[in-house]
């Protein structure tokens, strides 16, 4: 017999909105404490099972995938930022775009993405001054944007990264806090909220439409460019020959260069939040970056030796996932593990609660990098799992050992505040505050 989960105590109304509301991670967290495994939320008339196991994810996201549409609220969510998009998009119109796009990251693709990483990192290495406090969150964000601009599209972006990281300051927390209102008002009605969203998203339409007319006039030239968004340039319909829309390729744009390096700089700020305060993790990583570099830059041919670099970059994912929670619409009627899941309705997997699972993860909510030293277990997924496992894993895991690399080569990280360092669970996991850290010379005694 099929029997309902079971669901904490909640308003009458609203349901969990207000625990959604004032603390999103640990309600669900108590959640999953209190009612175990398969938890039932009601977010005012919608119904939400989360599910907290690695076979229950894999049911949803790989076995019975096609079952699990991207129909939810959060994928329409964010449908007003990247429109209908390789992040977004269902059926075929999605696996057309995969297929096309898989090759920009296959292996052999982005190995050679390696010394524009060193670069960018060396840079902006260059600019840190010894010692002084500044927030290593924001840092990260303007750099992996630089080296998603020149890797995913072969344009300089840097002067646009301020900009890039100020606009996603207002359009992710305002996105995911769409998903804890019963209401919204339309968009073009011209509420507070929705002047500052439209003009920050105009922002970021900016920065893209100068990538795109770029690509455009240099192909009207005849100089093509051999990026993601010269890939996308050469699609042609198979029946009428035309190529994407000027929309299309402002949706796919816009998915990259949000997707290729908001993750990857949350998940090297939640890192560096925990090297900093384990001085030994740090110590075996230098040991590890002396013995196989020495003095020079990583190259590629290098991360199969960085061992506990790339170990520890995995244990800082687990604690504090980039992307937090991984939502899908119940196409038809299921059961998982004699639960009923009614057709429309939503599930989610939330790798904050997964990765903290006490049968998978002993003492878990302690930094232990060598966890993995066995293997990933498949209680991992910050990057998700099944046919929609993110398409640029490979090329965000590089990004984040490469920069580790080239910055515990030369600095010891130290916290540059006392107060506590806050997850702001939004679209992705950030730092709510900011990192403030200092990067202090290997060598030098810290007074």
């Amino acid at each position: 017999m099929n029997h309902r989960a079971p669901s904490p105590p909640g308003h009458w109304l609203l349901g969990h909105i207000p625990q959604f509301q004032s603390d999103v991670l640990g309600g669900i967290t108590e959640a999953v404490r209190t009612c175990g495994d398969i938890v039932r939320f009601r977010l005012g008339p919608q119904t939400v099972h989360l599910l907290n196991r690695p076979e229950y994810a894999g049911w949803v996201l790989q076995r019975q995938h096609r079952q699990y549409d991207k129909q939810s609220r959060s994928s329409r969510a964010i449908r007003r930022v990247t429109g209908e998009s390789l992040l977004t998009a269902d059926g075929d119109a999605w696996q057309r775009c995969r297929r096309l796009l898989q090759p920009a990251f296959h292996h052999r693709s982005i190995a050679g993405f390696g010394d524009i990483m060193t670069k960018a990192a060396d840079s902006w290495l260059a600019t840190v001054k010894p010692g002084e406090a500044f927030d290593f969150a924001a840092a990260m964000h303007r750099l992996t944007f630089t080296i998603a601009g020149q890797c995913l599209f072969q344009t300089d972006t840097a002067a646009d990264s301020t900009a890039m990281h100020e606009a996603l300051n207002v359009i992710l927390p305002e996105t995911f806090a769409r998903l804890g209102r019963i209401w919204n008002w339309p968009d073009w009605i011209p509420t507070p909220r929705n002047r500052l969203f439209s003009a920050a998203l105009s922002r970021l339409d900016a920065i893209v439409g100068r990538i795109i007319a770029g690509h455009l006039r240099d192909a009207a030239l005849g100089n093509e460019h051999h990026d993601i968004l010269g890939m996308l340039l050469k699609v042609r319909d198979d029946d009428t020959g035309q190529g994407l829309s000027h929309l299309q390729l402002r949706n796919e744009t816009i998915t990259f260069l949000i997707a290729g390096h908001e993750t990857t700089a949350n998940a090297l700020t939640w890192a560096f939040h925990l090297l900093a305060r384990h001085p030994d993790a740090v110590a075996t990583i230098q040991a590890e970056l002396d013995s196989v570099l020495g003095r020079r830059l990583p190259t590629t041919a290098d991360l199969p030796r960085l061992v506990h670099t790339r170990m520890a970059i995995r244990e800082a994912m687990r604690l504090y996932p980039p992307i937090w929670i991984i939502e899908r619409r119940a196409r038809q009627p299921d059961c998982i593990a004699g639960i009923r899941i009614p057709a429309g309705s939503s599930v989610i997997i939330c790798p904050w609660t997964l990765h903290r699972h006490p049968e998978f993860w002993p003492d878990p909510e302690s930094f232990q990098p060598a966890r993995f030293a066995a293997g990933t277990p498949d209680a991992w997924i910050p990057f998700g799992a099944g046919p929609r496992f993110c398409i640029g894993s490979e090329f965000a895991m590089m990004e984040a050992v490469m920069v580790t690399a080239m910055i515990l080569t030369r600095f010891r990280p130290v916290p540059a505040s006392v107060a506590p360092v806050v997850p702001w669970p939004g679209i992705t996991l950030r730092a709510r505050d900011g990192l403030p850290l200092r990067l202090v010379p290997r060598h030098q005694i810290d007074h």
